[in-house]
């Protein structure tokens, strides 16, 4: 196995554990909340934390890859956000829970960062919508077992051992990724790159005058906001509104990210590689038209009142949100000159969780916790605070569907 295959197995590996862990929380929101006697809104918070912590460190780890040694910079953020996940275990307040999700935001930033631009570095242009396929693919993997295992050891021993189950793996991975080779900066572009020397503030001009970046991550930012607050809360909500047991929603969620997340990445990323050479803005074209169909799905889903069309309608919604994740992430790495990837990608890290899902979950618990006290039942109230990410999935699609014809480079 070549070096820059190693390393693709590698980072998809760290994403599985890395959404695995991010998704065992919102498995076990409901006997964690009730437990340490949580509303909604404090329980929103948690991801809140997570967040503003992961945004805030994400531009550093940017700056600082551009210099340092990747690979061992992504070993440190993946053995201390393993480290935090396990000390969760063994809280017994809030602050201290908060506190542990604050750690795990600093280690995630540091993976979250570098991995695409080193990943850009391995592989041309050409290839990269493919190989962040299997990269992005990890992510509805990760969350299906965050969800499905974070459930099921819950409903077996309780909530604190999902956080041991789940912050175990990263150690392992840590290791192993500290002994990987940095690929070269801009190894793989057709264009030579002049400015590798450039001061942090005009890698920040470069990005900020890239129209395609903008709208990437114009659309990222509404996509983050809505699938941050589907996730955190879908398992929550059929628990509350048809009964279901902590262990079947986890499983049953899990099921629907892992099939739905397959099909759509996979489905993406192919057709992005097959008709980007007859019509290069395709990719983008794609995404933008499955996730203003999507938006109506959605809306049916959270209207619903049947289980088995709840299920169906989840499936199709999440199979559309899905498929714009291998094409959008791969133009948003490509557009930007190997000087300022990393930088980008930090940047681009920041914003989208800075008006994404950093405030998402916490707007829809204050919302379900307003609503439950004006006398809507549990399941009922949170699902119309779910209405809050219809606007944004809309959003997202309209800035995509913008940027067709415009896919140039800076």
């Amino acid at each position: 196995m070549t070096a820059t295959r190693r390393l693709l197995l590698l980072l998809t590996g760290i994403n599985l554990v890395n959404y695995l862990d991010r998704y065992v929380v919102a498995a076990i929101l409901e006997p964690l909340g009730k437990e340490l006697q949580l509303t909604d809104a404090q329980l929103g918070r948690l991801t809140l934390v997570f967040i503003l912590v992961y945004m805030c460190a994400a531009p550093l780890f940017g700056y600082l890859a551009d210099r340092f040694h990747r690979p061992r910079l992504v070993a440190c953020g993946v053995a201390l956000w393993s480290l935090a996940t396990i000390g969760a275990a063994f809280v017994h307040s809030y602050p201290a829970l908060l506190f542990t999700r604050s750690l795990v935001g600093v280690g995630e930033a540091a993976y979250a960062t570098l991995g695409p631009a080193m990943l850009a570095d391995g592989f041309a242009e050409s290839e990269r919508a493919k190989k962040f396929t299997w990269f992005y693919l990890a992510i509805p993997v990760g969350s299906a077992f965050g969800y499905g295992l974070g459930g099921l050891v819950a409903g077996a021993w309780g909530w604190r051992a999902s956080f041991l189950v789940a912050g175990l793996p990263g150690l392992a991975l840590a290791v192993w990724m500290a002994f990987q080779l940095d690929p070269v900066r801009g190894g793989m572009d057709l264009d030579p790159d002049l400015d590798a020397a450039l001061p942090y503030l005009k890698r920040l001009r470069h990005v900020f005058f890239n129209r395609i970046w903008l709208a990437c991550t114009a659309s990222y930012v509404a996509y983050t906001f809505a699938m941050g607050a589907l996730s955190m809360w879908g398992p929550t909500l059929l628990q509350r509104r048809f009964l279901v047991s902590t262990a079947k929603a986890g499983l049953v969620f899990g099921g629907l990210a892992v099939v739905t997340g397959i099909l759509g990445t996979f489905l993406g990323g192919w057709l992005t590689d097959r008709w980007q050479k007859r019509w290069p803005d395709a990719g983008i074209g794609i995404s933008g038209l499955t996730l203003l169909v999507a938006a109506p799905v959605v809306a049916w889903a959270l209207g619903s009142h049947r289980l088995e069309a709840v299920y169906l309608l989840f499936f199709l919604g999440m199979f559309l949100l899905f498929v714009n994740t291998s094409p959008v992430n791969a133009l948003t790495v490509s557009c930007l000159p190997a000087s300022v990837r990393a930088t980008g990608v930090g940047v681009n890290v920041f914003l989208i969780h800075l008006m994404g899902d950093a405030i998402s979950p916490e707007l829809v618990g204050r919302r379900a916790d307003a609503l439950h006290a004006a006398g809507h039942a549990g399941g009922d109230a949170l699902a119309r605070a779910l209405v809050l990410v219809l606007p944004a999935i809309v959003v997202s699609g309209m800035a995509l569907w913008w940027a067709r014809h415009r896919t140039v480079r800076a």
